[in-house]
């Protein structure tokens, strides 16, 4: 039997689920009331849903919770800490979510950068899938930018280990090509 896979690039459910917990966990930091999230994922937990969905709902909102924690101890404001904070616990997709908009607002060399980080996220949600190849993709593109426009990130601790992370993950990636 194959093991389950969260999958929202191939199950509607799956896609759902994720993006409505994303949203209800942006919202909760931006209103400062963690019940957004928490009732959000214990809607569906009411539902009968396969082992591996509930998994998951339960598997992010601990996440949430630790992400959710320190930034309330830290009192990060602006969304780059946030997103860093977000990288660290493995929330990739809401890393994605949180700098869109500010990715849509920037403008020149920081509208780089940040796509540099959503690409980042990006890559780590396609190597969570298995989808290497796009992984691979969007890692080469986040790193690129990422090398050329880092000066519009500097200040912001976290950044070095990100690249750090994308070397490694694209060293991961090609491997996985050579051993097919």
């Amino acid at each position: 039997m194959k093991p389950f896979l969260f999958d929202p690039f191939n199950s509607r459910l799956a896609r759902d689920i994720r993006n409505s917990l994303s949203k209800s966990f942006l919202q909760a930091l931006a209103e400062k009331d963690i019940s957004l999230y928490q009732r959000c994922g214990a809607d569906y937990m009411q539902q009968k849903l396969e082992p591996g969905y509930a998994e998951y709902i339960e598997t992010r909102l601990a996440k949430y919770e630790n992400a959710y924690a320190i930034i309330e101890q830290k009192n990060l404001r602006e969304v780059l800490q946030q997103a860093l904070i977000f990288w660290d616990t493995g929330l990739y997709f809401e890393m994605h979510e949180l700098l869109e908009p500010a990715w849509k607002e920037a403008e020149g060399d920081r509208r780089k950068a940040l796509q540099g980080l959503i690409r980042a996220a990006g890559m780590k949600i396609h190597a969570q899938s298995n989808n290497m190849k796009a992984a691979l993709s969007m890692g080469a593109k986040a790193m690129a930018d990422l090398i050329k426009y880092s000066g519009e990130l500097r200040g912001y601790v976290g950044v070095e280990s990100i690249m750090a992370e994308i070397k490694h993950t694209l060293s991961t990636a090609q491997n996985s090509f050579r051993a097919d």
